[in-house]
């Protein structure tokens, strides 16, 4: 009778799943009709120095304005004193050869990708931002059209023979002695997107999964055609480099207007661009109870079809000073939630995200900090392009809700 009673309380929309499980004792009480101010926020910058994967490619669509991802990597000799042969030494072919871990979007549209190469060092312990640019030499030392085929693992990228006959020229002498010697006389590439191109895709590298290298075919004199590799290993430094342009997009629109009551819908969007913000009105004037379950639903509407909902979100709570601040739910994500899922609003199988906020709200009924409100993200928002638009707080038939189960402190 006691769950009977809970459960009638809900207000729509009906879900089919349940907090409660197992015996719940006597006393458990049940709340999901808070008051959620929601609202879009334009993302911090972030660094993009050794992330864990490099992004290539750019998509322009009307939620989310434009973004183009390229980035700058050196590389690293396998050995010193590399001698090739007996001069002179002729190239046959050259090629940059990239491991792709992961893809987003359609790639109805082919990618043009340009290779430059650096005239400055991107070595050192400095962190770099992923808007930092750094100079490259002109002309190219290589441009390839791409038509990527979803799925494809490792692309083979030829480069200008030019290009590759200035490597292999230096077989014998100080630039091939050493890595410190070669790094300064090849800083390094820079792989980037023609930003006069229109594109739908987005390419995640490992450039340190030991397949992302240089590789030159040559002949020596007197020596039939020999391959030569220059690697991309951990102690090789990269950059991931953004360029963004959300003027006028939805989501642009979004974040120079928030309201003081939430908006209906919200955007996040990884690559540093949008975050949600959001707030539960009045949790901190709930009277000193348990939190045994807390938990909050993100259900994404306006679902596009070319670009797939996220893999996971995160969220932080916002500190007395602006900033992000862990939560305690957060702190090993194996509990936390955040992966897509399904369940049934109204009769009606949707897509939904549950994050676990037990400890947060537990913290904020506690008076162990602020009601400053949370910010949610797609998961990692530093490396992944995924996007989504959200129903807000207030949003008709797919609202943002948080679901509370506490028993009365005696």
């Amino acid at each position: 009778m006691l769950i009977l009673y809970v459960f009638s309380s809900c207000k729509d929309p009906a879900f089919d799943d349940s907090l409660l499980n197992g015996n719940d004792a006597i006393g458990v009480n049940y709340k999901d009709d808070f008051t959620i101010i929601c609202n879009t926020e334009k993302d911090t910058i972030y660094s993009g120095k050794n992330r864990e994967e490099s992004l290539l490619g750019n998509i322009q669509e009307a939620n989310f304005g434009s973004t183009y991802a390229s980035f700058y990597t050196n590389f690293r000799l396998l050995s010193n004193n590399v001698n090739l042969g007996t001069s002179p030494i002729s190239i046959d072919s050259c090629f940059f050869q990239l491991e792709v871990s992961n893809y987003y979007g359609k790639f109805t549209k082919p990618l043009d990708i340009i290779f430059y190469r650096l005239s400055e060092s991107i070595n050192g312990t400095d962190d770099y931002l992923t808007n930092r640019s750094f100079s490259v030499q002109l002309p190219e030392v290589g441009r390839y059209t791409l038509n990527y085929t979803q799925g494809s693992s490792l692309l083979k990228i030829p480069l200008y023979n030019s290009f590759g006959q200035d490597v292999v020229n230096q077989s014998g002498n100080s630039n091939l002695a050493n890595n410190t010697n070669f790094q300064n006389w090849l800083q390094g590439i820079y792989v980037t997107i023609n930003n006069s191109s229109v594109g739908d895709g987005m390419l995640s590298m490992n450039l340190i999964g030991g397949n992302s290298k240089l590789i030159f075919y040559y002949k020596a004199t007197g020596d039939t055609t020999k391959r030569f590799e220059i690697p991309i290993n951990d102690q090789c430094a990269r950059v991931n480099h953004y360029v963004r342009n959300k003027t006028g997009s939805t989501a642009d629109i979004a974040s120079n207007t928030n309201a003081a009551t939430g908006a209906t819908k919200t955007y996040i969007d990884g690559l540093s661009s949008y975050r949600t913000t959001i707030k539960f009105d009045k949790l901190d004037t709930l009277s000193l109870t348990a939190v045994n379950k807390a938990e909050l639903l993100v259900f994404p509407i306006d679902a596009d079809t070319v670009y797939s909902l996220p893999s996971r979100l995160y969220i932080s709570r916002i500190g007395d000073d602006g900033k992000d601040v862990v939560i305690p739910d957060f702190i090993s994500l194996s509990n936390a939630g955040g992966n897509r899922d399904t369940t049934t609003v109204n009769g009606n199988i949707v897509n939904v995200y549950k994050l676990n906020l037990t400890r947060y709200v537990q913290g904020i009924i506690s008076k162990e900090y602020s009601n400053n409100g949370l910010r949610l993200y797609v998961f990692p928002s530093n490396i992944t392009s995924e996007r989504m638009v959200i129903g807000g707080g207030n949003h008709p038939s797919l609202p943002m809700k948080l679901r509370l189960i506490t028993t009365q402190i005696n």
